[in-house]
């Protein structure tokens, strides 16, 4: 990646030549995006009057750079070169949050805010992460025991009987959700209390979010939101793997203490294992492991006589 710094001038020159390949704009202090098939190239308001910031990740970002910066340019020597990760619009250090479980029937739901940094992009690129729906979930338990011990980040893991619990409260998904993201965004960013960029994988309006966490004594601020920024972000695609592991962990522990396979997701196949676990374990049991807000709760307790 190669990062120069340009006037209004250049930067109105750059967009137009882009103009074709723009893929977002406006988002936070991102002026604007453009990715071609050999280049991401980001602007950025650098709170210089007339100074703003372009960085160009591709495989040969130099040249290009070059093209509209009469600065002297120096990359990185080729011990130090890491394979870029092309997708993400920004790898400044960052924070970014997201959660898994909440399409799953069985299981709780897990939110994790992870850190991100240039030490961390190199891990990032030398494991692979994206995001974690693009991964399966042998990859995910391969890779992300590896990655674990060297970044920062904060999870919690929202229990189905504390998730059940808010539900019978009246408390709703998205505002479980916030309430979650709100917790580790708050606890992550009091450890690195310097990074200014925080991005969120977007499941409710802004205005939505900051209603639920109304009356809370701490609100993480200045969030950006951007519905799949596990795509755009790379401390959401972290995070998106963490959680996702940390989610699967606890799957794992259901399936010890019952010797049983848990099928994710909430399909017919989800539905049989759940007639014959209440057949086998009974209800009880099953209040433990299930989401009672979710439709299949009625299908599958309505005939908890089923037998596989």
């Amino acid at each position: 990646m190669v990062t120069i710094k340009v006037d209004i001038e250049t930067l109105n020159k750059i967009r137009n030549d882009f103009k074709e390949n723009i893929i977002g704009e406006n988002i936070g202090y991102i002026i604007f995006v453009a990715k071609t098939t050999d280049y991401v190239v980001t602007a950025y308001d650098n709170k210089k009057k007339n100074t703003f910031k372009i960085t160009i990740q591709g495989e040969d970002p130099l040249s290009l750079a070059l093209k509209y910066s009469d600065e002297p340019l120096s990359f990185p020597k080729k011990k130090e070169i890491v394979k870029e990760s092309p997708y993400f619009i920004d790898v400044n250090p960052q924070i970014g949050s997201d959660e898994v479980g909440t399409g799953d029937f069985l299981g709780p739901v897990v939110v994790c805010a992870a850190f991100c940094d240039n030490e961390t992009m190199k891990f990032i690129n030398e494991y692979g992460i994206t995001d974690s729906k693009k991964l399966s979930d042998k990859q995910i338990l391969t890779i992300v025991p590896l990655l674990i011990k060297k970044v920062y980040y904060e999870a919690k893991v929202l229990s189905i009987e504390k998730y059940n619990n808010a539900k019978a409260k009246g408390f709703n998904l998205n505002q479980m959700k916030a309430i979650l993201h709100n917790f580790c965004l708050l606890k992550l960013h009091a450890r690195v209390p310097y990074v200014n960029n925080v991005y969120m994988d977007k499941f409710v309006d802004e205005d939505k979010y900051y209603e639920y966490l109304k009356g809370m004594s701490k609100i993480q601020k200045g969030i950006i939101f951007k519905e799949k920024g596990e795509t755009y972000f790379p401390s959401v695609a972290l995070a998106s793997c963490i959680a996702r592991y940390l989610f699967l962990q606890e799957i794992d522990l259901i399936n010890k203490k019952y010797n049983v396979s848990v099928p994710l997701g909430a399909g017919e196949k989800v539905n049989l294992f759940s007639k014959s676990f209440i057949h086998k374990f009974g209800i009880d049991e099953f209040n433990k492991i299930a989401k009672k807000s979710f439709a299949n709760y009625k299908e599958v307790t309505d005939d908890s006589t089923f037998i596989v």
